[in-house]
């Protein structure tokens, strides 16, 4: 079976869904890639993966957006793929469209959290709903990360119930494992990021650096937190795509030291040593307030052992067991944040409590195992996979 996965950017390919596509080369399946170009892609391509660079913007552009799809359905008929793996919200509209026009005979969508959500203003919910809807026709089958997208489609009438069933979303379990660290190499990488020895309390994010993540938030939480925990440290773990429409570094760096938390924050950039970072955490927040999928942060850092405190949105409050595995608070609320980290800072059995249950939780719902499986479950029922 030959299979083109279409992204906007090759940030998603490389840390999202990378692990899907080894999966299946392994399973002797050909995938290739389509996405807009940029280092992650001249990186995977060097390492042996079949990329084909084609423009996608992130945005509505609509010439831009045109020629994407031209260029998609040109590449399609070239290559006479079997099925069609779309990913990102613009990506996936435009992939869809220029597979119907190319005659692919298999569509299929994973929603990574629909653009459409209950904390969306009336006009834009009624727009990505209708563009949703609409791209829904042009698909064999949308594959959901979250439980809650899948209700959603279903209630709203999105598509027909049969056309949508759970992915979910999943990390691999023994690369990200506390075990696994080695207690050397984790001091000699605290050093090498600058984080004082005085600095008994480290907690953290990983993620774009982007203001819907919220690091905006955590700053803010930080600073109310410091006179308590003078010698907490915040690690932000991310860097920002020249993609990105939403740019924020400058301002997330620039509120720092407004707040005079400097010599308490790193920001580390992008980095490949994930598991090894959140290692040096005792805790985690994801401050995210717009809309999420399931976010794969969450499932690292509980993985990894760590309580968690994310926010009240979609895939968060899935990911997370209020009083369990951590604490959910209310989105773009400083003082809330504050409150729940203070809780955890102050209380160490706490924290081991909620991180042993954090990896209880990974280790039974979030396996990437169980996502490899309901992929290669779904191929078959579409019927262009007989293994």
């Amino acid at each position: 079976m030959n299979i083109l996965h279409i992204s906007a950017v090759g940030f998603t390919v490389k840390n999202l869904l990378l692990p899907q596509l080894d999966y299946f080369l392994s399973q002797g399946l050909s995938v290739e890639i389509a996405c807009s170009l940029g280092s992650e892609v001249e990186q995977l391509q060097q390492q042996g993966y079949i990329i084909h660079p084609i423009q996608i913007d992130r945005r509505i552009t609509p010439v831009s957006n045109l020629t994407s799809v031209h260029q998609l359905a040109n590449l399609m008929r070239q290559r006479q793929y079997d099925l069609i793996h779309v990913h990102t919200p613009i990506a996936a509209v435009l992939g869809r469209i220029a597979a119907k026009l190319a005659g692919v005979k298999c569509i299929v969508y994973t929603a990574h959290g629909f653009p459409f959500h209950d904390r969306s203003s009336k006009s834009q919910y009624r727009f990505y709903f209708t563009v949703e809807k609409s791209s829904a026709l042009l698909t064999d089958l949308i594959l959901s990360q979250s439980y809650e997208d899948v209700i959603t489609a279903q209630k709203s009438g999105l598509c027909p119930p049969e056309k949508v069933r759970y992915l979910g979303n999943g990390v691999d379990i023994d690369r990200f494992n506390r075990d696994r660290l080695n207690p050397t190499q984790q001091n000699q990488l605290r050093k090498s990021l600058g984080i004082p020895d005085t600095a008994d309390l480290i907690f953290g994010t990983t993620g774009r650096l982007n203001r819907k993540k919220g690091s905006g938030y955590l700053v803010e939480a930080a600073a109310k937190l410091l006179p308590q925990f003078p010698n907490m440290h915040i690690l932000i773990i991310g860097g920002q795509l020249s993609t990105d429409p939403d740019p924020f570094q400058t301002e997330l760096v620039e509120r720092i030291h407004s707040l005079g938390i400097e010599k308490h924050v790193t920001l580390t950039g992008y980095r490949e040593d994930t598991p090894e970072l959140l290692g040096l955490l005792d805790i985690f927040t994801l401050p995210t307030f717009t809309h999420e999928g399931l976010p794969r942060s969450i499932l690292e850092a509980m993985a990894m052992s760590l309580p968690v405190v994310a926010t009240n949105i979609r895939g968060c409050r899935e990911a997370v067991v209020h009083g369990e595995t951590g604490f959910i608070v209310p989105p773009q609320d400083s003082d809330k944040l504050a409150e729940a980290l203070s809780i955890l800072l102050s209380n160490p059995s706490l924290r081991q409590a909620y991180g042993k249950s954090s990896r209880q939780r990974v280790e039974s719902e979030y396996d990437e195992r169980m996502v490899f499986e309901r992929l290669q479950t779904a191929y078959r029922d579409l019927g262009v996979w007989s293994k």
